[in-house]
């Protein structure tokens, strides 16, 4: 890959990274930082979650994980609970206001990118979202 190329690419991750804020210390006016947001909504999205699997799939250090676990079960975001299965696994569960939480930031998210996308044509949108797919699909 050329330089140029490269360069551009920096330049978009840096204009992209501005718009969704993400360089905020807390993510959209709420007491919760975005890697806290991030882990909530791993475990609104997972089947059973555990410290481990979100750890593993955010490619989050374990210790790290459990420090955020622990801070958002002090405000009673979420509760461990005794996997079924196996004793010695806890499985995280959000509680209602924890689901609350969870419930605005996706609408926050949502609003943000209707936002970012209200000024472009029906067109421009549409290729805006294949562009993202496209992304998404050489990324994965």
């Amino acid at each position: 890959m050329h330089q140029s190329q490269i360069k551009a690419i920096r330049r978009f991750n840096r204009l992209y990274t501005q718009k969704l804020g993400l360089l905020k210390k807390n993510v959209f006016n709420s007491e919760i930082s975005w890697a806290e947001a991030r882990i909530l909504m791993e475990v609104s999205e997972i089947e059973t979650p555990t410290l481990i699997i979100i750890a593993k799939n955010l490619e989050l250090d374990k210790s790290y994980v459990s420090r955020v676990i622990q801070k958002l079960s002090g405000l009673k975001y979420l509760t461990k609970q005794v996997s079924s299965t196996d004793k010695r696994a806890k499985i995280l569960v959000l509680t209602s206001t924890g689901q609350s939480v969870v419930d605005q930031l996706d609408q926050s998210s949502d609003d943000q990118i209707n936002l970012m996308l209200a000024n472009l044509s029906q067109q421009e949108a549409d290729a805006f979202y294949h562009a993202v797919m496209d992304l998404a699909k050489l990324l994965d």
